[in-house]
């Protein structure tokens, strides 16, 4: 039997809501599996399919070993794997975090394991380290999340439809690079200005109050001292917001951009005025309007 794993593209931390906030989108990873020949064969096809490892090595299959090992279950020597990729590589999209949610599932579907999405959810925040991506990419739309003595403790939130600009710059930020340039420690005045803000932020995405948005989505943890090693990131957000944008933060930890616009119509301006910065600055970028996905990851037998 095959098995079809689809999985969603994610965003991450939405202004102050640092490695606890996120948000799944309409953005699809598909990976089909099945059972089958005496060893592991592995078939990449769509973005970044010449960077990815067709070995053990690959994200997917760690994910999978790890989930049966957590499960004490061995995977079968036989296994097909065909990897569709939507989700760029080192985007600030959850492209690991997409990878590990497949991963996970795909253990689950040909080992025949009950779902239990909190055990999915624990390993996978195992594997990445933090909740805020895995967390939506299995539930779904907005999620906040926390860990407690190494169970991950997740709800999702209600959000109105937004239209949303994310712009993507040809620009190598490896997560480790983001990670190193954070403080050691911050002041009480930041951790306060964030953890206010973050409150407001669920009122302000459940509530799709533009005016307290504006406010809500200013973070002081992690933008800036990321936003300078990326070129042309800050001056870009501030042509967005002039070009109509809401608010414009850091996908993740970036390169990318998440512009949350008043409209659809006012999309296309709000992304040129983005890319124009980027491209003054020496990078091309991309440019996705992804819608929020309510759904989270699927396993389906074809």
């Amino acid at each position: 039997m095959t098995f079809l794993i689809r999985v969603p593209a994610t965003t991450a931390n939405l202004g102050p809501g640092f490695d606890c906030l996120g948000l799944a989108l309409d953005i699809w990873n598909d990976l089909e599996v099945s059972v089958t020949g005496d060893k592991l064969q592995i078939e990449l096809q769509g973005r970044n399919a010449d960077f990815l490892p067709v070995t053990e090595e690959n994200a997917i299959c760690q994910s999978m070993l790890a989930y049966a090992k957590r499960r004490k279950k061995p995977l079968p020597n036989g296994l097909h794997l065909l990897c569709i990729n939507r989700i760029p590589l080192g985007s600030g999209l959850g492209s690991s975090s997409a990878a590990a949610v497949a991963g996970i599932l795909a253990a689950t579907a040909i080992l025949d394991i009950p779902q239990d999405i909190e055990d999915q959810l624990d390993c996978a925040e195992q594997i990445e380290g933090h909740p805020d991506n895995v967390a939506p990419c299995l539930f779904g739309g907005l999620v906040a999340s926390t860990v407690d003595h190494g169970k991950v403790f997740a709800r999702k939130l209600p959000i109105s439809d937004f239209s949303l600009v994310i712009v993507h710059p040809n620009f190598i930020f490896p997560t480790r690079t983001a990670r190193a340039a954070l403080p050691k420690q911050v002041s009480h005045r930041d951790a306060v200005q964030n953890s206010s803000r973050v409150l407001l932020l669920s009122e302000a995405l459940r509530t799709s109050d533009h005016d307290l948005l504006r406010i809500a989505m200013q973070d002081r943890l992690h933008e800036p001292y990321r936003l300078p090693l990326i070129p042309g990131a800050s001056a870009a957000i501030a042509a967005g917001k002039n070009a109509g944008a809401i608010a414009v933060v850091l996908s993740g930890a970036g390169p990318s951009l998440l512009a949350f616009s008043p409209s659809c119509e006012a999309n296309p301006a709000i992304a040129t005025a983005i890319q124009e910065v980027f491209t003054q600055a020496g990078l091309a970028s991309e440019v996705f309007f992804p819608k929020i996905s309510q759904f989270g990851a699927t396993i389906t037998s074809i």
